[in-house]
């Protein structure tokens, strides 16, 4: 791929709430320089390439796959672009192959300059539909976990936002805890509400500031979603020493692919008095942020030539 004009690029990164603060931290390691845009809407998001201040940037970084009418526009205004898979993102190529799905897979294919996905999974799926992907994980802070002692009374952690209870299979957390009312659940980024019928030992979160404290606190993660990538949760809660239930297969964590399977695994996990052990030495040894960084940095010099490491402003 030719490198740019000018020689250096400057990049803006499209903000995705969970995901732009460990891309920047990745950036930062990387000794790369981004800044970020936020757009409640769509429009806004167009309406930011006719402002001047966009010409000072050179490359789009879209966390998930951006729209094609958006790409088609950037295009136009002579930004290059990135996208990164980052999860469910991928689902709106499945499917019967509408026209407008058709679209979005050739502008994937056409117009985006270097694509990357956060796990094999996603990489895989981009694969099916004629999209390659890098792979690049996104890997936060916290991989690099402290193990504790497990808590004396047991504790589960899971993970939603108030739009997805469903998505999250939010119904199987609420029936496990049904069925262990002496265990307290614990739900990070929820806040419940518009939950009737909320079992009493489970107890919503909200945003966590420091998710280290909470996982210090569980005895195992359980994350049954619709469709994930390789969770950066889970290597997460594997960091810090502690067992998870997941219906993706990984090694050193407990597949459960309905509610039957989750709660054998939750019984006996909850007889478990030491910390995992063995999962933590798995992140550890095969997940890596500094490794990652310079994989990035490998990637965009090599798409875009020499990128900025100051800040234009």
């Amino acid at each position: 791929m030719s490198h740019l004009t000018p020689k250096v690029n400057r990049i803006i990164i499209k903000q995705s709430v969970n995901w732009h603060p460990v891309l920047l931290n990745i950036m930062s390691l990387a000794g790369i320089h981004a800044d970020t845009l936020s757009f409640r809407k769509r429009g806004q998001a167009a309406l930011w390439l006719f402002r001047k201040i966009s010409r000072q940037y050179h490359i789009i970084y879209h966390l998930s796959g951006c729209s094609a009418p958006f790409c088609l526009l950037a295009r136009l205004c002579g930004k290059r672009m990135i996208c990164h898979w980052t999860g469910s993102d991928t689902l709106r190529f499945q499917g019967k192959r509408s026209l407008f799905r058709r679209m979005g897979i050739w502008v994937q294919r056409n117009l985006v300059d270097l694509q990357m996905a956060d796990s094999e999974i996603i990489q895989k799926e981009l694969k099916e539909v004629g999209i390659e992907a890098h792979l690049l994980r996104l890997l936060p802070k916290t991989i690099l976990g402290k193990i504790t002692d497990l808590p004396e009374q047991p504790v589960v952690l899971s993970y939603w936002n108030d739009k997805r209870f469903d998505f999250y299979n939010g119904p199987l957390v609420f029936k496990l805890a049904e069925d262990y009312p002496k265990v307290k659940f614990l739900i990070a980024l929820a806040t419940g509400k518009d939950l009737t019928q909320v079992p009493k030992n489970v107890h919503f979160l909200g945003q966590v500031s420091n998710m280290s404290d909470i996982y210090h606190k569980c005895t195992c993660l359980v994350r049954m979603p619709r469709h994930d990538g390789l969770s950066a949760m889970v290597l997460e809660a594997m960091a810090h020493g502690r067992y998870v239930i997941y219906n993706q297969k990984c090694l050193y964590t407990n597949f459960a692919e309905d509610y039957n399977s989750a709660r054998q695994a939750l019984e006996k996990i909850l007889r478990k008095t030491q910390p995992n052990f063995e999962g933590a030495e798995y992140v550890g040894q095969n997940f890596n942020t500094e490794r990652e960084a310079l994989e990035l940095r490998r990637l965009l010099e090599f798409a875009f030539g020499e990128i900025t490491t100051d800040n234009p402003q």
